[in-house]
Order: C-alpha cells, then structure tokens, then sequence
C-alpha cells in the first residue's frame, strides 16, 4: 500500500452540509471529498486516470465511466491520432 499523509481541509459549515446533502450513497465525508478531487486532479493532468481512480476508491473503468457522466474524457485521443489509427488500418489490410 502506498505511504498516506493526512491533510486536514476546513470546509465552511455551509459547503460541508451540501457535501452532506448529496445523494445519499453511503459514503464518508472523505470518500465524498476525494472523489471530486481526483476528478479535479485528472482534469488538469496532475495525476493518471489509474492514479485518480485509486484516490476515488474505484476501477479505473468505474472511473472512467464517471468522468464520462460528467462530461470529461478520460483519454485523449486527438484527430492526428485517428488519422494514425486509420493509417495503420489501411495497410494492415494492404490498401
């Protein structure tokens, strides 16, 4: 297991109680702060999908499939990399 460092967040009453207020999924207010934060920490490329989906407490499927329900890819995949996939695919066939 990794080494852990505890980091101790003050939060206004009133975030807390809409951090509390939310779907009522059974989790701890530390699993409901992390799972936005590694969202956050994915977002802006500061950690790897694997990395952030660990943090989360999730697969890296789960955390993927969450990222697309909030509208955020999970990978990058740019048209230059299509065309390199389409590329490929034309001379596997012999095109």
């Amino acid at each position: 297991m990794p080494e852990t460092i505890v980091v101790e967040i003050h939060l206004p009453a009133d975030v807390a109680a809409a951090v509390r207020a939310r779907e009522k999924t059974g989790l701890t207010d530390e699993e409901q702060v992390k799972i936005p934060f590694a969202i956050g920490l994915f977002a802006q490329r500061a950690i790897s999908l694997a990395k952030a989906a660990s943090l989360a407490g999730m697969t890296r499927y789960e955390f993927a499939s969450l990222l697309k329900r909030a509208g955020l890819p999970a990978y990058k995949y740019t048209q230059a990399d299509y065309q390199q996939d389409l590329s490929f695919i034309a001379s596997v066939k012999g095109e």
